[in-house]
């Protein structure tokens, strides 16, 4: 859909996780500010987005604010759910123009990606697709055999416990489809920034049933030691949707 604007190539090998045609995926652009430009940036994308991608005629697209970790005064443009057969479709001149002119004039674009949402290890009792305040938690995992696989078994342990015990709260795991990106994304939503008082993410009482079901010491075990050996760590980003 925006291929002409974020001028990316998409590589020819997909991984073999991507079997179905009934999935979930975004593409999230992450758009640096040129100096000074919020309300400009704000103002325009949502001009933009109202005009082309209000999910009448394609993909719904919407704008994030990030205001913790690494990204933290950044946007998120994001764009779905989508499917690679979106990006076949080419833009109007007219389209490029009007994102030249009320996005890409008050920021730059720093990373492209797709995130396909695993459905095996998203915990999502409302069947909700997109959340208007999330925490976004990344995990950077290590490349070579073996490393997605354990990490996504540990986090396949911590949604066990969210079905046992019925949780009132969603968890969705992204990852990438492509071979560009070996990331593993968690996406909690989230109401009020009062969640974050209990704890961020999890409730405060989670590990405590977490531990009844597997046994004492088992959040190490099955998930803390398995995460810090295949991983490269964590960053936490608190996103608000511009509205």
């Amino acid at each position: 859909m925006i291929k002409r604007i974020l001028g990316i190539i998409i590589p020819l090998m997909v991984c073999g996780t991507l079997v179905a045609q009934d999935y979930v995926m975004f593409n999230l652009t992450t758009l640096e500010l040129r100096e000074g430009q919020n309300a400009a940036l704000q103002a325009g994308a949502k001009r933009h987005n109202a005009k082309y991608h209000d999910g009448t005629n394609g993909p719904k697209a919407y704008l994030w604010s990030v205001h913790t970790g690494p990204k933290a005064g950044q946007y998120v443009w994001g764009m779905g759910p989508i499917q690679f057969s979106h990006m076949d479709e080419d833009l109007s001149p007219d389209h490029i123009r009007d994102w030249d002119n009320n996005v890409a004039k008050y920021a730059k674009i720093t990373e492209n990606s797709f995130m396909i949402r695993d459905e095996a290890l998203t915990y999502n009792p409302e069947g909700e697709v997109v959340g208007a305040n999330s925490l976004v938690k990344r995990f950077k995992v290590k490349f070579g055999p073996g490393h997605m696989d354990a990490v996504k078994e540990a986090v396949g342990e911590i949604t066990k416990v969210l079905e046992k015990t019925n949780a009132k709260f969603a968890r969705r795991v992204y990852t990438s489809p492509l071979r560009d990106k070996y990331e593993l994304m968690l996406v909690y939503p989230f109401d009020s920034w009062t969640t974050f008082e209990d704890g961020q993410g999890l409730t405060q009482g989670f590990w405590k049933s977490f531990e009844k079901i597997n046994g004492k010491g088992s959040q190490k075990k099955l998930v803390g030691d398995v995460l810090e050996k295949h991983t490269h760590g964590i960053t936490n980003e608190v996103m608000t949707m511009v509205k």
